[in-house]
């Protein structure tokens, strides 16, 4: 079937609002039930050491992390900047030896997000085909008995890596994760979104939540945890030259639309046409064709934009997807570590 680029377009510039409907709520909520556990924030991090270049290394969990062998790669060029992964891709970076020094997580989800770190109450959980369907970590495993293994093997790592990782944790996470970064050891910071225009004076939603959360600062995050990383970086870090891997924001061509992150949300809300939604992308740098759907197309729209007001030069080391544009530098990942592997702390 040929796919109407315009459909998926359209549907993309409702998804701010849609998203801000969806995890505004559960944000707030979360908000509170944290609170015991607010001790630190951003404000709080020790600056890094680094050269008048510093570099950083943002790793998140896109299919061309594991297509490329980027984390062993990272590895092999001795690179000696900051590496910060999303919480997706933190199990699959400690796996491969890549111990990150931050570690960014946002999203509210009360059963998801905490199995990247190895949940300790998954034969609790409601059946879920989240992992088993997506190629978040061909190490999840298809089978319940394979996630179980998966899951026992995690858990055991992130305890052991635990105590050396700074968790930069937005105050919308759910307690769940709270809990299990705590057990693990890591060194917490907490962070606020923003769910509205606090410049407005008729929007009070993020002003009220820096209150309820005792002056905890705000950064933008883009609607996503890997762009907040992004953001991290360079906003809170305060690195110069920002390199990206895994930050595909789509669909390796060949992909099944099943095995897509929200194809259930998409034929819950269009039926059948719900694979017209997605959008294919050509990329030049690639001479490939990639696919994304409506919220990663909105995501990419969101971090072109924050690249212009960013603070530092941009690299796109992920050698696949859709990101690319305007002040982002496409580039390979050995380029950038034999430019900035030996002096980027």
């Amino acid at each position: 079937m040929q796919n109407n680029q315009g459909f998926g377009e359209e549907i993309s510039r409702h998804i701010a609002r849609l998203t801000t409907e969806k995890v505004t709520a559960v944000g707030l909520r979360n908000a509170k039930l944290n609170r015991p556990h607010y001790r630190k924030t951003i404000y709080d991090l020790p600056q890094p050491k680094r050269s008048q270049n510093g570099s950083a290394l943002v790793v998140v969990g896109g299919p061309s992390l594991h297509l490329k062998n980027s984390a062993a790669r990272i590895v092999g060029g001795a690179f000696q900047g900051d590496i910060i992964t999303a919480d997706g891709s933190f199990g699959y970076c400690l796996r491969n030896g890549l111990i990150p020094q931050y570690l960014v997580c946002l999203d509210p989800n009360p059963y998801r997000i905490v199995r990247w770190f190895g949940d300790p109450e998954l034969a609790a959980r409601p059946p879920d085909d989240y992992f088993q369907r997506q190629e978040f970590d061909p190490e999840f495993g298809k089978t319940k008995p394979e996630e179980i293994e998966h899951n026992r093997r995690l858990t055991k790592l992130v305890n052991r890596y635990g105590p050396q990782v700074k968790a930069i944790l937005c105050t919308s996470i759910d307690p769940t994760v709270t809990k299990r970064c705590l057990e693990s050891g890591m060194d917490i910071y907490w962070w606020n979104q923003f769910y509205d225009e606090p410049s407005d004076p008729a929007q009070t939603i993020t002003r009220d939540l820096v209150k309820l959360t005792g002056g905890i600062p705000c950064m933008s995050a883009g609607g996503n945890v890997g762009t907040a990383a992004y953001v991290f970086s360079w906003a809170v870090l305060g690195h110069k030259h920002v390199g990206l891997a895994g930050f595909d924001l789509g669909y390796a061509p060949g992909t099944d639309y099943l095995n897509t992150q929200y194809f259930y949300e998409l034929r819950e809300q269009f039926g059948e046409r719900a694979v017209e939604a997605f959008i294919h992308v050509y990329n030049p740098h690639l001479n490939e064709t990639w696919f994304t759907d409506p919220t990663y197309h909105w995501f990419k729209q969101v971090f072109l934009e924050l690249a212009v007001e960013a603070t530092c030069t941009t690299y796109n080391c992920t050698e696949g997807g859709t990101l690319f544009g305007e002040n982002i530098n496409f580039i390979p990942l050995a380029e950038f570590l034999s430019k900035f592997g030996q002096n980027g702390g």
